[in-house]
């Protein structure tokens, strides 16, 4: 399936689609916006060493797979706290 036939598919459902083109490398600017996050919390994940980057000419500069792990890793953490709060529903320990 061509891209816009599988976007065109994806927006027909309702659902949302971020189209992006793809580069090895973004900007902060740029990451921020693909990770869907401010560019000051993004800078600050960069300064702590959450998510790879190198400096070119004083710019940091974000390879595309650091972001794409940093996305996963994301996403397995967000689906381990769901598992536990509908674990904690089931044994009554939950105010829901």
């Amino acid at each position: 399936m061509s891209l816009t036939a599988l976007s065109l598919s994806v927006l027909s459902d309702g659902q949302d689609v971020d189209l992006f083109a793809v580069s090895p490398e973004y900007t902060v600017s740029q990451a921020a916006e693909f990770l869907k996050m401010s560019e000051r919390h993004l800078n600050n994940l960069l300064n702590a060493g959450y998510i790879a980057y190198r400096l070119e000419n004083g710019e940091r500069l974000i390879h595309l797979d650091s972001m794409l792990e940093y996305k996963q890793e994301i996403e397995r953490r967000h689906a381990a706290c769901d598992k536990l709060m509908l674990m904690f529903q089931e044994m009554g320990l939950s105010d829901d």
